[in-house]
């Protein structure tokens, strides 16, 4: 318990330091065993991944006073990933740290923004198109035993970049109804970063000499989310960044062969999120499914 409080300590010293990226959710991880050796593995993940950002500020819209606006960014981030990682012997439990990366894909997202006007006018505005998309993710666990339980503790970070391509700029309204679009050319990137702190537990069940079957669950009470908006034709020089909080769940199972030089793994995963705030909303919703082979050298 002492070495698993370190690791805590370790960890949420990490989640505080400065750094750049959803969330989201970290892939399934091999169960923790009695091997102490150096294991590097590389494997394939197939990725189902909904995200959503909704923020709640004052704005204004044809109006020279503010009146209540709501923003909602959504991204298809579905998407291939090549996942490096080794686990290790570490204060004297097992070590994991991954790498996880995806090539660059032109997927669907959206930007819009609606304004709630008097006279019952409610206007929509923004683009619904294509994105240039590429994420990539890091994660350190620390694997151990609680009464016998495996247990892991672990600090997650992921990055997901996204430019929009030229497209249209939609623009209705409700009193009276209207609706107008104008091509666009300004350009648009946006930056969502997720950092998670996740406490996971799992049993594993062996199904013949050289297989385990392990069946586990992650919940990551903070996930700290951030959307940073680039428009340089519009605003120059300043970027446009909001900040939401959630917590997460994911589940997961796993079939591996263990105790041979050149180990393999199958893994399923499903993960979500809920906020804790209405004004400041992070979604995130993941299907994932991976093979790995590793080695012991």
């Amino acid at each position: 318990m002492q070495r698993a409080t370190q690791w805590i300590a370790v960890t949420l010293l990490l989640a505080g330091c400065p750094t750049r990226s959803l969330a989201q959710t970290a892939a399934p991880a091999a169960p923790v065993t009695s091997e102490r050796k150096l294991t590097v593995s590389a494997g394939y993940e197939a990725h189902r991944d909904r995200t959503r950002y909704e923020f709640e500020n004052p704005s204004n819209f044809d109006t020279s006073f503010l009146v209540p606006h709501r923003f909602v960014q959504t991204y298809v981030a579905d998407n291939q990933w090549l996942v490096v990682s080794a686990r290790y012997p570490g204060f004297g439990d097992v070590l994991e740290t991954e790498v996880g990366l995806t090539p660059h894909k032109t997927t669907f997202a959206s930007d819009l923004d609606t304004f709630f006007n008097p006279n019952d006018d409610v206007i929509v505005a923004g683009t619904a198109g294509d994105v240039s998309m590429y994420s990539w993710r890091f994660a350190q666990w620390s694997q151990s035993r609680l009464w016998g339980v495996p247990f892991r503790v672990g600090f997650v970070y992921r990055r997901d970049e996204s430019e929009f391509h030229s497209t249209e700029r939609l623009v209705t309204h409700s009193n009276p109804p209207s609706e107008t679009r104008t091509p666009i050319s300004t350009h648009e990137t946006t930056i969502s970063q997720g950092r998670e702190l996740s406490i996971g537990v799992s049993r594993d069940v062996a199904i013949a000499p050289r297989w385990l079957l392990t069946a586990g669950v992650d919940v990551a009470p903070l996930i700290v989310a951030s959307l940073t908006t680039v428009l340089p034709e519009k605003y120059p020089g300043q970027d446009i960044v909001f900040q939401a909080r959630a917590a997460g769940l994911t589940t997961r199972l796993e079939l591996a062969r263990r105790r041979t030089r050149w180990p393999v793994a199958v893994a399923l995963g499903y993960g979500r999120t809920w906020s804790y705030s209405p004004a400041s909303r992070f979604g995130r919703d993941t299907l994932q499914f991976g093979v790995r082979l590793g080695i012991q050298p």
